[in-house]
């Protein structure tokens, strides 16, 4: 499995399964059945017919920094799902997708929660807009383009909140990616001043919706004394 990693690594832009077959010199049955494995645990993932490095790989070789993030973030996420009773995240960017590497569940009965270290869309979340919209005017274009993005409702709805979203510092996620589940982000930045994290508080759309505003002041400040901390190390 090591030589089928180091191929895809070497490979940025992408690699097919028939290509793989052939750079590593295994029947494209084998390694077909190799790469399931390696799909399903997240250290590769497939888009478009193409294999990449997947989160699982990412997180496996986070530097110590990420880890300092980890550390310094649990306590937020804490005192966030004390204070609105609802489920505290904080992801980082992989890819095209977002992992949530941390997480606080509401203690109410019907919340909503995913796995850890699961990946989320980066164009539909509150924390994926929140990345997206760090990027520049250019570099968000070419990027929705690139996936045939630009002209769909999710591409077109980031383009419009984008400067909103650099002013504020929040995002919102309206029941765009699921149903019933309505969330509110806020951007975690390094000392380079980019986003590295975000943190997101999410429910259900019934008590989340109506609060959504005041959720998101409350992230707003943790963000900002989060990416403090960061900052001074």
């Amino acid at each position: 499995m090591v030589v089928i990693l180091e191929t895809v690594a070497a490979h940025p832009e992408g690699v097919t399964l028939s290509a793989l077959a052939r750079m590593v010199g295994i029947p494209k049955s084998t390694v077909h059945t190799l790469t399931q494995g390696l799909l399903a645990t997240d250290y590769l993932y497939e888009r478009a017919g193409l294999l990449f490095l997947g989160p699982g790989i990412e997180l496996l070789t986070m530097p110590l920094g990420d880890h300092q993030l980890e550390r310094l973030a649990h306590d937020e996420l804490e005192r966030l799902a004390a204070d609105t009773g609802e489920t505290a995240q904080l992801a980082v960017r992989s890819g095209d997708n977002l992992v949530v590497i941390d997480q606080v569940e509401s203690a109410q009965e019907i919340r909503y929660a995913v796995p850890l270290r699961s990946r989320r869309p980066l164009l539909t979340t509150s924390m994926g807009k929140l990345f997206l919209a760090d990027l520049g005017a250019g570099e968000l274009t070419s990027f929705l383009k690139e996936r045939g993005e630009l002209a769909t409702p999710s591409g077109k709805t980031i383009l419009a909140e984008r400067d909103t979203i650099r002013e504020s510092g929040v995002a919102f996620n309206l029941e765009e990616s699921v149903a019933g589940v309505c969330a509110a982000g806020a951007a975690v930045r390094g000392a380079s001043g980019k986003v590295v994290a975000a943190l997101v508080v999410a429910g259900p759309a019934a008590r989340v919706r109506p609060q959504a505003e005041a959720i998101a002041a409350r992230l707003r400040v943790t963000a900002q004394r989060l990416s403090a901390r960061l900052s001074r190390g």
